[in-house]
């Protein structure tokens, strides 16, 4: 091993007994000397990049909270990597889990805005309907198309989005402006209230 290696391996090896004997601060220096690997090993690993030094920092307190665990002599560097992994790997799942919820939440919200639409729809008076058609007519082709699809044959956002070729936050936006401009058309027409 060479003598550089051998001499920061035996001042982490200080820092650790000097940590484990009741001096917190000397926890410092471990940080300070393997702060960037760890955190090169959870941006390696999780899908947000602004969770790095979150992660990093749960890494350091998990590893601080488990010293006692640290067998004096063995391979410091890789039992603290072991950490990083395993906390970046439970970010990353975290982080999964709360994308799917979110899909699920907004493909909910879709579908009983569609259902909510279409009874609606259903009670109106035929004059408020046709000033209804007048007011999508007045929409521009694709800002139509995208509305008619949406709303009239239940299609995704995500579906109209390939279909389109746009993205789906493009997609959400032109039915909101669509939206937005259907409301003053009808309000041209006087058929909803300011």
């Amino acid at each position: 091993m060479p003598v550089n290696n051998t001499l920061h391996n035996n001042h982490i090896e200080t820092s650790i007994a000097n940590v484990l004997n009741g001096n917190p601060d000397a926890f410092a220096d471990i940080v300070k000397t393997h702060e960037p690997g760890v955190r090169a090993i959870i941006a390696a690993m999780i899908p947000d990049s602004n969770m790095i030094a979150d992660v990093s920092q749960e890494a350091f307190v998990i590893a601080y909270q488990r010293l006692s665990t640290y067998q004096p002599g063995t391979n410091f560097k890789a039992w603290l990597h072991t950490i990083a992994r395993n906390a970046a790997q439970n970010e990353r799942r975290r982080w999964y889990g709360r994308r799917d919820m979110q899909n699920r939440y907004h493909a909910e919200i879709e579908k009983r805005m569609a259902d909510d639409i279409t009874k609606v729809t259903e009670s109106l008076p035929e004059d408020t309907l046709a000033a209804l058609r007048s007011c999508m007519d007045n929409l521009g082709g694709k800002t139509r198309a995208l509305m008619d699809g949406f709303y009239f044959h239940e299609h995704a956002v995500k579906e109209l989005a390939k279909s389109f070729a746009l993205s789906v936050n493009a997609v959400k936006v032109t039915l909101h402006r669509a939206r937005l401009a259907m409301g003053k058309c009808l309000q041209r027409k006087g058929r909803q209230h300011a």
